[in-house]
C-alpha cells in the first residue's frame, strides 16, 4: 500500500517539478520580452511584473518537494557528518519531525488565508486576479512538501531510509 501513496507522491512531485520548471521558463520569457518592448518601443507589457510574481510563487512552491527529494536543503553538514551513526540519525529524525510540523502548519494557515482571501473578494492591484487561487497553489506544494517529510520519517522507522 505504502508503495501505491509513494508512486503518487513521486508522480505529483515529477508533475509539480514539471510545472515549476515551466512558470520558470515562461518568467524569463516574459521579463525578456517586457524589457524588449520597453527598450524598442516603450510600451510595457500590461501587469508584467504581476504576472511574473505569481510565476515565482508558483515557481517556489512547487519546486520545494524536489528539492527535498534531492536533498538540496541547507544543512549544517560539516558538523552533522562527523558524528556517529547513531547521533546522526536521531539529528535526521528530531529535524525531519520539527520540519514535518513546521511545513504542516504553514500549510495549513496558508489555506486559511486563502479561505479568508475568497471571502473577502482580494484581487491583485492590476489584473484583478483573484489572489486566493495563488495562495491556494502555494499551500498546496507545502503540504506535497509535508507529505514528502512524512514519507521519510516512516522510512526511517521501517529502516529503509537513503
Amino acid at each position: 500500500m505504502e508503495e501505491v501513496k509513494s508512486g503518487l507522491l513521486d508522480r505529483a512531485e515529477a508533475g509539480m517539478r514539471i510545472a515549476a520548471a515551466i512558470c520558470l521558463f515562461g518568467m524569463a520569457l516574459l521579463t525578456g520580452a517586457d524589457v524588449l518592448l520597453r527598450g524598442i518601443w516603450n510600451t510595457p507589457i500590461f501587469g508584467c511584473e504581476e504576472i511574473v510574481s505569481i510565476l515565482g510563487i508558483v515557481v517556489v512552491g512547487f519546486a520545494l518537494p524536489y528539492a527535498h527529494e534531492q536533498k538540496s536543503h541547507i544543512g549544517v553538514e560539516i558538523f552533522v557528518r562527523r558524528l556517529p551513526r547513531g547521533p546522526r540519525r536521531a539529528v535526521k529524525l528530531v529535524t525531519d519531525t520539527a520540519t514535518l510540523a513546521l511545513v504542516a502548519v504553514i500549510a495549513w494557515r496558508m489555506a486559511l488565508y486563502a479561505r479568508t482571501q475568497s471571502e473577502s473578494g482580494e484581487v491583485s492591484m492590476n489584473l484583478e486576479l483573484p489572489d486566493y487561487l495563488i495562495i491556494y497553489v502555494l499551500a498546496f506544494g507545502f503540504l506535497v512538501y509535508a507529505l514528502c517529510v512524512a514519507r521519510d520519517i516512516v522510512r526511517f522507522f521501517k529502516g529503509r531510509e537513503d
